[in-house]
């Protein structure tokens, strides 16, 4: 046998032969390390101011206002929450002691308990009889006050006078209704003042001694 020949050239290359199957996934990675934080953004617009607390009044029992002689303020009411105190006699400065006694219903005054202003005041009163009564009636509400440090002695916060309309004339007619309210007031009050709602009544003509009773009641707003 003779020796083999030379090798010949090499082929063409063949065609590409079809994909095979996809491999399974690999495992998870391991988890990189966390990003820097990234820089605080701008602090977003102050919010509208709150709507303040509440302070709700209510006589429970009719109170009963009179009036002297020249139709001015006689004895008052002091109005708390869901009890009052009636025939409290002002002093002649205008002002209302509370001193009182033992057994004495007197002490209608809450404390504050934080600064704050009052900023709106609403009073309601419901006529159940009239004594004495002659002429038209006009029921007020006002917020006296014990300044810190407070004591027993109460004197009318200037601007919260509310006056109700309409009057109370005589004869007075059960349920006769008189209403009032004041709003954007600026009052400052402090934290440990006392506050106390009295309600009275005046009689502008014919100006004599007279009273009126009703189921008097209140709210004023602190923020």
């Amino acid at each position: 046998t003779g020796d083999p020949g030379a090798t010949g050239a090499t082929g063409p290359t063949g065609a590409t032969g079809d994909p095979g199957a996809t491999g399974a996934t690999g495992p998870t990675g391991v988890t990189g390390p966390n990003g820097a934080t990234g820089s605080t953004g701008a602090t977003g617009p102050t919010g509208a101011p709150g709507l303040g607390a509440i302070i709700p009044f209510a006589s429970g029992l009719p109170v009963a206002l009179t009036t002297v002689l020249g139709g001015v303020v006689g004895t008052t009411s002091l109005v708390g929450f869901g009890n009052s105190a009636t025939g409290v006699t002002l002093l002649g400065s205008g002002n209302i002691d509370l001193t009182g006694a033992g057994g004495t219903l007197l002490n209608f005054a809450f404390s504050v308990p934080r600064a704050g202003t009052i900023s709106s005041i609403a009073a309601y009163f419901s006529a159940t009889a009239s004594l004495l009564l002659a002429g038209t009636a006009t029921i007020r509400a006002q917020i006296y006050r014990s300044a810190a440090p407070a004591t027993n002695t109460f004197t009318p916060i200037p601007g919260t006078l509310v006056t109700l309309s309409p009057g109370i004339a005589a004869p007075i007619t059960l349920g006769a209704i008189a209403r009032g309210s004041l709003s954007g007031l600026n009052i400052s009050v402090s934290q440990g003042d006392r506050l106390l709602m009295v309600f009275s009544t005046t009689v502008a003509s014919p100006a004599i001694a007279g009273a009126v009773a009703g189921y008097a009641s209140a709210g004023i707003t602190i923020v």
